[in-house]
């Protein structure tokens, strides 16, 4: 997925609307949902909004990539 590895500024805009829409329309997952063997998210509402929030203020910084890449990883899973 050629997505995966650009932290441009229109990426990361994209992936946070799109996080933002998931979290108004609450498009997600209720209860815990399983987003690969390692990662449990109990609560999507708070995943989703606590990713906003760090990705919104922190992008530019490469030390935050991670955070994007799960913040992919997560919208991958639930679209699938």
């Amino acid at each position: 997925m050629a997505e995966e590895h650009k932290y441009d500024h229109d990426s990361v805009q994209e992936l946070l609307t799109w996080a933002k829409e998931t979290l108004k329309n609450q498009a997600y997952p209720q209860g815990e949902f399983l987003i690969n063997k390692a990662t449990k998210v109990l609560d999507c509402a708070s995943y989703l909004s606590s990713m906003i929030q760090m990705i919104s203020r922190n992008w530019e910084n490469p030390t935050f990539y991670p955070t994007v890449d799960q913040l992919r990883e997560f919208k991958a899973k639930v679209e699938q």
